[in-house]
Formats: C-alpha cells, structure tokens, sequence
C-alpha cells in the first residue's frame, strides 16, 4: 500500500462537509480507487470553536504551512481570500482542487501556470465535463457547447411554466436550499455565464474574460413569453451557449430562449443540468446530471482527488496554463449561429 496522500481542507460549509463526510464512510472503496488512503489532515473554517469535524480544526495560516500536505482543497467560494489561499497552496508546491467557478473564470489561467490545479466541481457538479473536453476531446476540434448550467434557474423557470409568479418561484426555491437569500448570481445569469467562460476555454483552447460574455437573466420574463413559448410547440430554457468561428473568433451569451419541446434540453428538469456538445470528430455528445447539492459537488471534488492521489495530470489546469500569455479573445453575441432563438 502506497503512502496516504495528505490533505487539508479550507472551507466546512455544505460541499465541505458532504465531502469529509465521504472521506470517512467510503473510505475503503476511496483508497481502492486512488491506490492509497486519502488522509484529511486539516480543516480551516471560520469559526473553529463552533464547529465538530472529522479532522483537527486549524487557522488557513496553519492550514497553508502545514509541511505534510499534498493537496488542497478550497471549497470556500468568492474571489478573496479563496485566491490568496490558492495561490499560496500552488506556490508552496501542493496540488489544488477548488469547485469555485467564479475564481476559476477570473484567474484560471494563472492560477493554473503555478501548479497543478484541479477543478472538475466548478462546472455542473458531478457532471464529468470538465476533464472531458480537457482530456478525452483534447485532440478534437469542439465547435460548440450549449447548455442548461444552473438548476436554480431551471428549477425557477419550470415551476413558472407550471403557473407559479416568478416571485412565488423563487420563494419555493430559496425554501428548499436551492437559491439564496440573494439569489441574484443566478437569476441574473453571472453564475452560468463563469460556467460558460470555463467550458469556452478548454473547448476552444482561447483565454476569455467572462466580463465579456453578454447574459440575460430571467427576472424580466413574462409568462406571457411562457404563454407564446407553449403556443409554439417550445418552452423556455436559460441557455449558456458558446460557438467558436472557425478562427474568427467566439460568439457566447447567456440568455433566456426557446426549446423545441422534442429537444433533449426541454427534458431536463428541476434543479439539473446538461451540456451539448458538437464536436467536429467526436460527433454530437450530450451530457445530464446533478448540477447542484452537496453530494454532487462532492463527489467531483472527490474525483479530482482520487486522480491526484494517482498521479494523473491535472490536464484541464495545463490546458488553463497554457493560455495565461494569450491576449483575451473577443467575444460577440450568438447572432445566426444560435442554437435556439431568444425567448424575448
């Protein structure tokens, strides 16, 4: 039996905690399938008196020298100080693995030229896209992803459907944990439009600056625009979709459109996700699953470690790498290369 391989965790919150709990449950069929024990050596929260945890409880100071670890894992979310942490983990020679989409958009390319960094949970959760399109698709020419990349959203817009107030909806979301109190960073599209820019980068292996991605959110929808949607065989969707132009640039946007009701994206509902993607070799491949919950996120992450814990290449975070020098790529609107009109 190899060494464990040593980690410490920052962050105990709902991902962080599904995930240590994971550690401790499955943990024979976790060492089978990474080869050896992985050991969770250290745990940073916020408020360390106030918590009960599987693990010694450390300051991120602490966390961040402790000499042993292998890797660390940032479940912690936001920009700051999740980037100072990383960073420091990187620099300090340790692996990374983070579910945190937003910093990954923002920083990912240098992030990732520092060292091996891993981020399978920052793009719907348990849905493996992230490594596929790095590494299985690696050698294809992608000419497009389109996809249903935030459950609340979705969950919102097909109780709408069903004749719920957008007001009402919401509520019933943020009663059953799927949005926040501010739930803005969904309902005005900036969380799938950070999801988006990760998948343009490792589809078309171009720096973006997800500031540039136009997004629509729904709190403007009417059910009249429902109502029309039903009155032409579709229903509405919030669609993140990216188009690369044979060279000549990128057109992606984030925004409300119509859906064929025979179309596989009209069929996923409540708080999943899917990802269509067009591959000129590969074909047309579609993806579903959980895109949201503790478990799934975990169980990305997880998978992240066990490639780690194998010394597998941290082949999206290279694919990032590599283009930290690029000049940012231009990005228009989906004009006529649309998968699906707009909704309004």
């Amino acid at each position: 039996m190899h060494a464990p391989y040593r980690i410490g965790l920052l962050g105990l919150g709902h991902v962080g905690g599904a995930l240590a709990r994971r550690l401790v449950d499955d943990a024979d069929r976790i060492t089978g399938a990474a080869g050896r024990p992985i050991a969770l050596e250290a745990i940073s929260v916020a408020h360390p008196e106030r918590r009960h945890a599987p693990a010694p409880l450390v300051s991120s100071t602490q966390l961040l020298a402790h000499s042993d670890l292998d890797a660390v894992v940032e479940v912690m979310g936001g920009l700051e100080p999740a980037h100072t942490y990383i960073r420091t983990a990187l620099q300090a020679g340790r692996q990374v693995i983070t579910a945190n989409k937003q910093l990954i958009a923002a920083q990912g390319p240098a992030l990732a030229r520092l060292g091996p960094l891993r981020f399978e949970a920052s793009v719907a959760s348990a849905i493996p896209i992230v490594e596929t399109l790095a590494e299985t698709l690696a050698s294809d020419r992608i000419r497009a992803v389109t996809g249903i990349l935030n459950g609340t959203t979705n969950s919102i817009l097909q109780a709408m459907g069903e004749g719920a107030a957008y007001a009402q909806a919401l509520a019933d979301a943020q009663r059953r944990g799927l949005a926040e109190a501010d739930p803005s960073a969904d309902v005005d599209a900036h969380d799938p439009s950070a999801k988006l820019a990760i998948l343009a980068m490792l589809a078309f292996h171009r720096r973006i600056d997800p500031s540039q991605i136009e997004r629509v959110g729904i709190r403007d929808l009417r059910h009249a625009d429902l109502r029309n949607a039903r009155e032409r065989g579709c229903i509405v969707k919030l669609i993140a979709a990216a188009t690369s132009l044979n060279g000549n640039g990128i057109e992606a946007d984030v925004r409300p459109r119509l859906i064929p009701r025979d179309a596989p994206l009209a069929r996923v509902d409540g708080a999943m996700n899917a990802i269509a993607v067009d591959a000129a070799y590969a074909g047309a491949l579609f993806l579903q699953g959980p895109g949201a919950g503790p478990d799934a996120a975990a169980s990305a992450v997880l998978a992240d470690l066990v490639r780690a814990a194998r010394d597998i290449p941290a082949s999206a975070g290279a694919l990032l790498a590599s283009l930290a020098d690029q000049p940012i790529a231009m990005i228009a609107p989906l004009g006529s290369n649309a998968p699906y009109p707009a909704a309004s």
